[in-house]
């Protein structure tokens, strides 16, 4: 396997083996038809770059979609912060097009078109688009590359002043492609800013982040690489608390910002650390593996008291990190869940049935299994749980560490 972005050798440091896909969620007769994929990681030595071995074809995994982003209250409060955030930063105005891509159902959008910026999303699941569209965002539904860009702004004269993508840069096999559609579609002194999870989650023991969709495992010296060699810069980063730990990147045309001390600084960190030595990679595997051997040793005890255990949210993370450890309907009985697109089918693997919130109450489980262990606090302070809470019933949350709250 060669890298996807410089085509030299990579090295495997992480298998969780045949796994579902981790947003393909079932209907009951579908489970006998469900199938599962290699999910391997490997390490670039030359640029740097962390990716999957294998990869599914994007269609397979985005043409229809289950994950609206408006299903997150936090989710929302953060969008609507990188909206005014980035609005001033960047000077945008009435005149500016801020150009989202895998836009989903207009999360983000929504707010910067709340400030009187014309706004365009790009999504390829066409049920999400719908969504989008008759919320008043407009969204094309088709997948964005290089032709794509280029077709928009030969045809319809479009060009971004600020190309925005949330959690989709790391979901892109034909990166190098992608990224010289981004040129493309920029202004001269237009931005791209993008969001993604962070690899060094990975090195916390965030493991569950593994799943086919997310193709990358960005550093930030593999992406000064990536974008170095599609003629673009990247000029600027922070660091997000979004999805447990989030990278935000700048990137424009060469000399349009001067570098800042935040990139200097994260890369001079990210060497330090052995960002760029496979030996940092390989003791990610090592952590999930004691992880796994302490979760089931909790889980067991508790089911040996004859207590109930029920998953909150099934995520993609969520699904990966049950699959790996082999959590199933031994351990629980069934799952909640807010997405009234996942409620009623069956989860990937698992296929632990999906329930509204409700279903809670009405079988008294002991703990909840918070899969989605990014939005904790606002699970544990749902007003749809403080009954439970009073109740007694207790919170179990495995990543990045094991606590019983």
């Amino acid at each position: 396997m060669n890298c996807r972005g410089c085509g030299y050798p990579i090295i495997k440091f992480i298998s969780l083996g045949q796994m579902p896909l981790a947003n393909s969620f079932l209907k009951k007769e579908q489970i006998p038809l469900e199938k599962k994929y290699d999910l391997s990681v490997g390490f670039c030595p030359k640029c740097y770059l962390a990716q999957l071995m294998d990869t599914i074809p994007p269609e397979e995994l985005f043409s229809d979609y289950v994950y609206f982003s408006s299903t997150s209250d936090s989710f929302l409060k953060h969008c609507e912060e990188s909206a005014s955030y980035l609005s001033k930063k960047l000077g945008l105005g009435k005149q500016s097009l801020v150009m989202e891509i895998a836009s989903n159902d207009g999360a983000q959008l929504q707010f910067f078109k709340n400030l009187g910026i014309q706004v365009l999303g790009i999504d390829p699941a066409k049920n999400v688009a719908f969504v989008a569209n008759q919320k008043g965002i407009p969204t094309i539904a088709e997948f964005f590359n290089f032709d794509f860009a280029n077709n928009l702004k030969n045809q319809k004269g479009i060009t971004a002043d600020l190309v925005f993508g949330a959690n989709v840069l790391a979901h892109v096999p034909q990166i190098v492609d992608f990224v010289k559609g981004v040129k493309k579609i920029l202004k001269s002194k237009g931005s791209a800013v993008f969001e993604f999870p962070y690899v060094s989650g990975l090195m916390e023991g965030k493991f569950d982040t593994i799943y086919h969709e997310h193709v990358f495992y960005f550093s930030l010296i593999a992406l000064v690489n990536l974008f170095k060699a599609a003629g673009l810069e990247l000029y600027d980063v922070e660091i997000t608390p979004v999805q447990g730990g989030s990278l935000r990147i700048y990137v424009s045309l060469p000399g349009n910002f001067s570098i800042s001390e935040n990139v200097k600084n994260l890369v001079a960190q990210e060497i330090k650390n052995g960002f760029d030595k496979i030996e940092t990679y390989q003791r990610v595997k090592e952590g999930a593996i004691k992880l796994k051997e302490k979760t089931l040793e909790l889980l067991e005890g508790i089911k040996s008291r004859g207590e109930k255990i029920v998953a909150y949210s099934a995520p993609a993370k969520g699904n990966i990190l049950l699959n790996y450890f082999g959590i199933g309907k031994n351990y629980l009985d069934f799952i909640v869940d807010k997405s009234k697109a996942k409620q009623g089918l069956y989860a990937p693997g698992t296929h632990l049935q999906v329930h509204l919130l409700e279903k809670i109450y009405q079988e008294k489980p002991d703990y909840l299994l918070i899969l989605c262990w990014n939005i904790i606090t606002e699970v544990i302070n749902m007003p749809e749980l403080q009954e439970y809470k009073k109740d007694g019933g207790k919170f179990i949350v495995l990543i990045p560490q094991i606590k019983v709250i």
